[in-house]
């Protein structure tokens, strides 16, 4: 479907268009719930409605001509089923109706929350599937604490809007019941009632709306407070070494007191709605029962009937205005949800069914490559032109923002160039083929991605249908087997929160040997040793010194130290290559590196006093 949420959207516009998603994801069982909700209301309805009349037709109340017809109406559908007009009679028929009653509430209790966790599941379902399924481009210029919070906080709000759709759907059919029983006693009485009660939910349309606004402040402050959190605890370790817990506690506190602030307005607003419905509700009900007096003259069983139905129908109308605020109130998240999808959608990379790999046998070349970040002022890369050829190391060297993890994104085909062309053994990589490519390169970054699980798991986690053999077979191509021999409890061993238990060179080796199990034919590492001390670096680089002839290995760097065995450097500045041949080459007469070179040395070298 197409979503074109916008926050000028007015809140009738928001709930069309919610009311709409929930109609397509539920379909026929959104019909079944409605249906429900009628079947509770009439038995509800006539359970008490009818037990006055059917006491009447056995001479044990008065009865008046309004009644007298409805218990006319029912001795003859008890003469029908061969049942004489009697107190016992009439009292089989009050249980068989509560009993009726009671069952449909049970299956529409069971139902509505059942639906509300299908639409739910269903939105975050095509909400992930969007996000996972956007260019690289796109998501790397999104914060990932607002995703998450669409996909978890502002999607679960959606299941409460829909829970609240389904109790209003409910109220409005009880009080339609309600007001068709009444019309068979009072046609006019009941028109009162009517537009009385359209007239309230009317008036009471404005304190809605307020309501809507204060739930998109509440929206807007939970948010705010969940990426601070998010990013606060990701960077704890940090947060205590540089001391910025009190700071960290600080600004948590006034976000989420905004929180409290904003969740305690919206509920003042529901307050001070449901106090002005109270208030009408009282002169509404004095002022109907008194036209039924005077105005209609109804009298006795006839007139008990109409006050049960007013005092019936008038607090559905309550509940129907605050079923409709507190729908609202969550429509706003409704918005983030699909404002997301739309986004992700519109920059969804092309499928490729093509399952195989896109494979390198000769080399891979960029020509004349240009890319631009949107919220970029200049290019990062600008007319890169390189060849890395296959079997052989290639090194990517620069200072930071020269453009060295773009070129990264390119190569490994998260991007695509804005101008030139990137050729593998002479075809174009195209959207099409991106998909292909990505399944032949193993990437290994400077920060590794563990996930909170067993060594097997995150190493199955590439290769799902790994032997146990292979396992091992990449973790010693890694120079991982050792330590994780060492470990009491080898492969299921669980390494932590983003691999927290092992050390910095642990957690490389394991990314490597995730990378490698996967039997990639380019392997690109991204400043993956820059934060490692010389042992683990050393280790590192003698996995690839055995992997070098086997595999095209690419590696981007300013950590000079890691690349003297590279067979070719290409040196980037400004987003263009300025300097490219081997280390001796460079180190004799390239200017650029002969500069980065020097700048490393005096960096590492010890402070003379």
């Amino acid at each position: 479907m197409s979503l074109t949420g916008s926050t000028a959207d007015s809140p009738v516009l928001l709930a069309v268009r919610f009311v709409s998603a929930l109609i397509r994801t539920l379909g026929w069982r959104l019909a079944l719930a409605v249906a429900l909700s009628f079947a509770v209301a009439f038995a509800e309805g006539a359970g008490l409605l009818l037990l006055v009349p059917l006491l009447a037709s056995i001479g044990l109340a008065p009865g008046d001509p309004s009644s007298s017809r409805i218990a006319e109406l029912t001795s003859r559908a008890l003469g029908t089923m061969r049942l004489t007009p009697s107190l016992g009679g009439v009292l089989l028929v009050f249980v068989v109706i509560s009993l009726v009653h009671s069952l449909t509430t049970r299956a529409a209790s069971l139902l509505a929350p059942t639906l509300v966790n299908r639409f739910v599941v269903t939105l975050r379902r095509r909400l992930y599937a969007a996000i996972v399924s956007a260019r690289w481009s796109f998501i790397a210029e999104r914060r990932a604490s607002d995703l998450a919070h669409a996909v978890t906080v502002d999607a679960d709000r959606c299941g409460t809007a829909a829970s609240q759709f389904l109790g209003l759907v409910g109220s409005a059919a009880v009080s339609a019941a309600y007001l068709a029983i009444a019309a068979r006693l009072s046609p006019g009485m009941t028109a009162i009632v009517a537009v009385a009660g359209a007239l309230l939910l009317f008036l009471l349309g404005g304190r809605t709306r307020a309501s809507e606004r204060r739930a998109t402040a509440f929206t807007d402050a939970s948010r705010a407070l969940f990426t601070m959190t998010t990013q606060s605890l990701n960077g704890l370790k940090v947060a205590k070494t540089v001391g910025a817990e009190a700071r960290d506690v600080a600004l948590f506190t006034e976000l989420d007191h905004s929180v409290a602030t904003a969740y305690e307005s919206l509920l003042e607003s529901f307050a001070n709605t449901r106090v002005r419905l109270d208030l009408v509700t009282v002169l509404g009900v004095s002022a109907l029962l008194a036209t039924a007096v005077w105005l209609f003259q109804l009298r006795g069983t006839g007139l008990l009937l109409l006050v049960f139905v007013c005092a019936r129908v008038i607090p559905r109308v309550r509940a129907l205005q605050e079923s409709a605020q507190m729908m609202l109130a969550g429509l706003p998240a409704f918005r983030a949800v699909e404002t997301t999808i739309a986004d992700c959608e519109r920059h969804a990379e092309p499928q490729d069914e093509d399952a195989t790999r896109l494979r390198l046998t000769r080399d891979l070349q960029l020509e004349a490559v240009s890319f631009r970040y949107a919220s970029a002022h200049r290019d990062a890369l600008d007319g890169v032109s390189l060849t890395i050829p296959v079997g052989r190391t290639t090194a990517v060297v620069g200072v930071s923002g020269s453009g060295k993890s773009t070129l990264a994104d390119l190569v490994m085909g998260l991007m695509a160039p804005a101008a030139g062309r990137i050729a593998i053994d002479g075809q174009t990589l195209d959207a099409p083929t991106m998909r292909r490519w990505r399944r032949s390169v193993g990437y290994v970054p400077q920060d590794s991605f563990l996930l909170h699980d067993t060594i097997r798991a995150n190493l199955h986690w590439a290769v799902p249908a790994a032997t146990d053999a292979q396992l091992w077979e990449a973790l010693d191509r890694a120079a991982a087997r050792g330590f994780v021999e060492a470990h009491p409890q080898g492969l299921e061993a669980v390494v932590g929160d983003r691999g927290l238990r092992l050390s910095g060179g642990e957690r490389q080796r394991l990314a490597l040997a995730r990378a490698l199990l996967a039997a990639p034919d380019v392997l690109l590492l991204d400043e993956a040793t820059s934060a490692l001390d010389s042992i683990n670096e050393q280790q590192i680089l003698a996995s690839l010194r055995r992997l070098h002839g086997r595999l095209t290995i690419v590696v981007i760097t300013h950590r000079l130290s890691t690349i003297r065995d590279a067979d070719v450097i290409h040196v980037l500045d400004g987003g263009r290559v300025v300097e490219s041949g081997s280390w001796n080459e460079l180190a004799g007469g390239g200017a650029m590196f002969t500069s980065l070179l020097e700048a490393q040395r005096l960096a590492e070298s010890p402070i003379m006093q």
